[in-house]
C-alpha cells in the first residue's frame, strides 16, 4: 500500500511539471498559478484558436483590468496605457485603452498621454449635457445646453500636474470624467467627446481640436489663450472658451459663465450659434470691451457683452437674433459698426453712452434692422451715423443726450426709417417719436412726424418755419 501511494505522488508531480497532449476536461474550478498553454480553448461551446495577445486586450485595444479598490484600478489604468503604447500605434492603426465603469485613483502620479494615436475610451458610452427651454429677456423661447453628467467612469488623482496630462497631439478621449485635464500641447487633431472636467483646467493653453458634449469648470477651453477649435454642446464656467483671450473657433449650442467667449476685453472672431454667455462675454468686459467681429446667431448674454462695457469695444461682426442687457453691442462708449438684425440690448447699447466719463465716444455706424435698445442707445452722447430700419430706443437715443445731459449727434449721413425713441432723442431734434424717418442730405430727404393735427382737408395743420436752414413744424 505504501508503494502504491508513492507511485501516485510521482505521477501527480509529473503532471504538475509537464504539458501533456490531448483533451483536458474540468468539472468545477481550474486554478492556474503559472502559464496556461493551448493551441485552442473551447469556452461555452465556442472555440478560439491562435491567441494573438493576452485575454485582456486585442491588436488595437487594451482593456483595463478590474481592481478591488480605486488605487488598484488606477494602477491598472497606468499599466494598460503603457501596454497600449507598445502596440505600434499609427494613424491607420489607432490603439484604444478601454476603461470599464468604476473610479480610478492615480494617486500622486498623473496619467501622461505621451504617445500619439493611443486613445482613452470609456467602455460605456456617456452623455454629459442635455437641452432645456428658457425664455430670454425679450420674451423669446430658446433652447440652451445644460450640464447633465451621466458617466460611470471617474479618473482622479492628487497630482499637481493634473489628473491627465496630454503631451502629444492626435489623441481621442471619450466617455470619462476627469478630475483635471491639462493639455501641454495645442492639439489641432485632438478630439474630446462626452468628457467632463470638474476643475480649473488648461490655463494658458490653446484649445484647437474638436470638443463635443464636454463639460468644464471655470477657466476651461482656452482661458488666457485661444479657443480655435470646434465646440458643440459644451459647457464652461467663468472665463471659459477663450476668456481673457480669443474665441476664434466655431461654437454651436455652447454655454459659458461670466467673461466667456473672448470675454473681459478679448476677441470674439469666430462663429457662434445658439450660445449663452454671462456678464462681460463675447468680447465684452467691465474694464474695457474688445472686438466682436465674428458671426453671432441667436446668442444670449448678460451686461457688458458683445464688445460692450468699460470704455466700449468694437462690435463690427454680424449679429442676428442676439439678446443682451445693458452696455452691450459696443455700448458704453464703443462702436457698433457691424450688421445687426432682430437684436435686443439694454441701456447704453449699440454704441450708446450713459456715463459721462465716456462723453462723445459712442458710435452707431452700422446697419440696424428691427433692433431694440434701452435708454441712451444707438449713439447716445456720441454719433448716430448708420442705417436704422424699424428700430426702437428708449429715451436719449439715436444721437440723443447722454447720462450727463451732453448732446449727441444725428449725422446728416444717417438714414432712419420708421424708428421710435423716447424723449431727448434723434440728435438736435431732441424729441420723442413713435415713427421717425430721416435722411438729411440724401437723395430722399424727408422727415416724418406722425400724429400731427390735421385740417378739414386732411393736410397737417400747424406752424412751419425755417430755423437756420432746418425746417421746423410746430403742431
Amino acid at each position: 500500500m505504501k508503494n502504491l501511494s508513492a507511485i501516485l505522488v510521482v505521477i501527480a508531480s509529473l503532471l504538475a511539471t509537464q504539458a501533456l497532449a490531448g483533451t483536458l476536461t474540468v468539472n468545477g474550478n481550474l486554478t492556474v498559478t503559472s502559464n496556461l498553454t493551448a493551441e485552442s480553448i473551447s469556452l461555452g461551446g465556442v472555440t478560439q484558436t491562435g491567441w494573438p495577445v493576452a485575454l485582456a486586450g486585442g491588436y488595437k485595444y487594451v482593456i483595463v483590468a478590474e481592481g478591488t479598490n480605486d488605487l488598484q484600478r488606477g494602477s491598472n489604468l497606468q499599466a494598460a496605457y503603457a501596454t497600449a503604447t507598445t502596440l505600434n500605434p499609427t494613424a491607420t492603426n489607432r490603439v484604444a485603452v478601454l476603461v470599464p465603469p468604476g473610479s480610478y485613483n492615480l494617486g500622486s502620479a498623473a496619467l501622461v498621454m505621451n504617445t500619439s494615436y493611443v486613445d482613452l475610451i470609456g467602455l460605456v458610452p456617456a452623455q454629459m449635457t442635455s437641452k432645456q427651454f428658457f425664455t430670454d429677456s425679450a420674451g423669446r423661447t430658446r433652447i440652451k445646453t445644460v450640464a447633465n453628467v451621466q458617466c460611470p467612469v471617474l479618473i482622479y488623482s492628487s497630482a499637481t500636474a493634473g489628473t491627465l496630462v496630454q503631451a502629444v497631439d492626435y489623441v481621442r478621449i471619450e466617455s470619462v470624467i476627469l478630475d483635471d485635464y491639462n493639455p501641454s500641447v495645442d492639439g489641432t487633431n485632438t478630439v474630446l467627446r462626452h468628457v467632463s472636467m470638474s476643475s480649473k483646467a488648461g490655463q494658458w493653453r490653446d484649445f484647437d481640436g474638436e470638443y463635443i458634449d464636454c463639460v468644464g469648470g471655470p477657466n476651461t477651453f482656452g482661458v488666457n489663450a485661444n479657443a480655435n477649435g470646434v465646440f458643440i454642446d459644451c459647457i464652461g464656467g467663468d472665463s471659459s472658451f477663450g476668456g481673457n483671450g480669443n474665441a476664434n473657433g466655431t461654437f454651436i449650442g455652447c454655454a459659458g459663465g461670466d467673461s466667456s467667449f473672448g470675454g473681459n476685453g478679448g476677441l470674439a472672431n469666430g462663429m457662434f450659434i445658439d450660445c449663452l454667455g454671462g456678464y462681460g462675454s463675447f468680447s465684452g468686459g467691465s474694464e474695457a470691451g474688445g472686438n466682436a467681429s465674428g458671426t453671432f446667431i441667436d446668442c444670449v448674454s448678460g451686461n457688458d457683452s458683445f464688445a460692450g462695457g468699460g470704455n466700449g469695444g468694437t462690435a463690427n461682426g454680424t449679429f442676428k437674433g442676439c439678446i443682451s442687457m445693458g452696455s452691450s453691442f459696443g455700448g458704453e462708449g464703443g462702436t457698433a459698426s457691424g450688421t445687426f438684425t432682430d437684436c435686443v440690448g439694454g441701456d447704453a447699447s449699440f454704441g450708446g453712452v450713459w456715463d459721462g466719463w465716456t462723453d462723445g465716444s459712442g458710435v452707431a455706424s452700422g446697419t440696424f434692422m428691427n433692433c431694440t435698445g434701452g435708454n441712451y442707445s444707438f449713439g447716445s452722447g456720441g454719433i448716430a451715423n448708420g442705417t436704422f430700419t424699424s428700430c426702437t430706443g428708449g429715451g436719449n437715443s439715436f444721437g440723443g443726450l447722454d447720462g450727463d445731459g451732453d448732446p449727441g449727434t444725428l449725422s446728416t449721413s444717417a438714414m432712419l426709417q420708421h424708428c421710435s425713441a423716447g424723449t431727448n432723442s434723434f440728435g438736435n431734434f431732441a424729441i420723442a417719436s413713435s415713427d421717425f424717418s430721416y435722411n438729411a442730405g440724401g437723395t430722399n430727404t424727408f422727415l416724418m412726424l406722425p400724429q400731427l393735427p390735421t385740417s378739414a382737408n386732411g393736410l397737417p395743420s400747424g406752424t412751419v418755419y425755417n430755423n437756420g436752414g432746418t425746417l421746423m413744424i410746430v403742431p
